[in-house]
């Protein structure tokens, strides 16, 4: 099986896992927007699996039509969908910290513009060093809200652990494909790509458990936030 070939398979395989986990994870979506509030943080999760979907589609694309030019505009636009798949990642952390929703939107316009230069940055410069640096620090962001919630209060963070294996796979995944290698191992021959895809489909798989116990531990944690209000109230 040629380089290209595998290289290619193993991303379509990644976006179908990722569109699986996508169909499978909006009735849980669903559901919670009606109980949620801000309500759209419901649909924070199956916009990152869709992103991540959208973004193997058109890297396999481009390495099935051979397309290597790393400043092509395919891949520039692949590296803008994986920063934006991490953004809402990012996204989910920030609104699990922080309880209060006004200063959880004031935070929320920073990540939004540390993505926007990060687009920039995609634009003016054709390195993947872009891409490893933004979900470097994405990760570390990530890392530590679920650790302090896992470590605080583990009946209330079950979603925790799986998050951060799941960022922790994803930033292997990157590293892995910065290293620019080829082998060749009897009729299979491969490139960096095919193990950082693999490494992609375990990270989702985690993300789903992850986004999946979420729902239930946000909603629980607003009806508590409710209860207290309302007790403050009638005191």
């Amino acid at each position: 099986m040629s380089e290209r070939s595998l290289t290619s398979g193993s991303g379509y395989i990644l976006a179908l896992v990722a569109a699986l986990l996508l169909f499978l994870i909006i009735p849980a979506a669903s559901a919670a927007y009606r109980r949620l509030r801000p309500a759209w943080r419901a649909w924070v999760w199956p916009l990152m699996f869709g992103g991540l979907a959208l973004t193997s589609v058109l890297a396999s694309v481009a390495t099935m039509q051979g397309i290597l030019d790393t400043g092509a505009p395919v891949w520039k636009t692949v590296n803008g969908l994986a920063g934006l798949s991490f953004t809402f990642l990012t996204l989910n952390a920030l609104y699990r910290a922080v309880n209060d929703g006004w200063l959880a939107r004031r935070f929320a316009w920073s990540i939004w513009l540390a993505y926007a230069l990060f687009l920039l940055a995609v634009v003016a410069f054709d390195s993947f060093l872009t891409v490893l640096i933004y979900d470097a620090v994405s990760s570390i962001l990530v890392f530590i809200v679920h650790s302090t919630l896992y470590a605080r209060d583990r009946d209330r963070a079950s979603d925790a652990r799986s998050i951060m294996i799941g960022t922790a796979f994803i930033l292997l995944s990157d590293l892995v494909a910065s290293f620019d290698f080829s082998l060749v191992l009897g009729p299979i021959g491969f490139t960096q790509l095919f193990p950082s895809n693999l490494l992609q489909i375990m990270a989702l798989v985690f993300f789903y458990l992850g986004a999946s116990a979420s729902y239930s531990i946000k909603y629980d944690l607003q009806r508590s936030r409710e209860r207290l209000l309302s007790a403050v109230g009638s005191d």
